[in-house]
């Protein structure tokens, strides 16, 4: 058995030891995507265990392509898909001089578009599964596999291990695709307004262009 079939044997068993007590203890569970291809293979992995809810945090920026390829991937594999947003209006996000706040503040925007949502969906107890890995962000790095939050929030984090090159053998080996932007050169991609183009560097650094930021707040304590 290869390291990379290891990894995916290894996962496969973890979640279904994970997600099978969470089941018997009651909880709901959720599982945010950015649905990039990144995302593909938590997903795919997923779809073949019942009672988890995959939630896109539609903060209304998002590029056509991502809505697209999200509602096509939900197709393919089936999972449960739930959109949750802003209850505040585009106008309600505006500056007093009426700039779109993520002009402006994109660290307000994140948190009024991405990590509100999400805090208004969760309760005390529930699970949220995200595919954050350690080789994206020195912040993912230092996660542990399973932690509480300070509102009581199960954070299971079963992609910890893997890296690039594992996602991208096994959505060859699985047959899953790519979104639709990252041949046109997009590796990470999140809203519109803040994302461009790979430059050859960190593929994060193509979001927030112009600030220090890599993080929207959804896994760290402050956006």
């Amino acid at each position: 058995m290869t390291a990379f079939s290891e990894l995916v044997a290894a996962t496969e068993s973890d979640l279904a030891t994970t997600l099978g007590g969470f089941r018997e203890e009651g909880r709901r569970i959720y599982a945010t995507s950015s649905f990039q291809t990144q995302s593909v293979p938590l997903l795919h992995l997923l779809s073949q265990h019942a009672g988890v809810s995959v939630v896109l945090i539609d903060t209304g920026y998002l590029f056509p392509e991502t809505y697209d390829f999200a509602h096509d991937l939900q197709g393919r594999l089936g999972f449960d898909l739930k959109q949750v947003r802003s209850t505040r209006t585009y106008a309600e996000q505006c500056t007093s001089s009426g700039a779109l706040l993520h002009t402006r503040d994109v660290d307000a925007c994140c948190r009024l578009n991405k990590v509100e949502p999400m805090e208004s969906l969760l309760r005390p107890g529930d699970v949220w599964i995200s595919g954050i890995r350690a080789d994206q962000t020195a912040t993912r790095a230092s996660k542990p596999r399973l932690e509480t939050d300070d509102r009581g929030i199960l954070r299971y984090h079963p992609m910890l291990k893997w890296t690039a090159r594992d996602i991208y053998q096994y959505l060859r080996e699985h047959g899953l695709p790519k979104h639709p932007l990252e041949s046109a050169g997009y590796l990470s991609i999140g809203c519109l307004p803040c994302t461009r183009k790979w430059d050859g560097s960190d593929a994060r650094s193509a979001r927030w262009e112009g600030s220090s930021k890599t993080e929207c707040g959804l896994h760290t304590n402050t956006p």
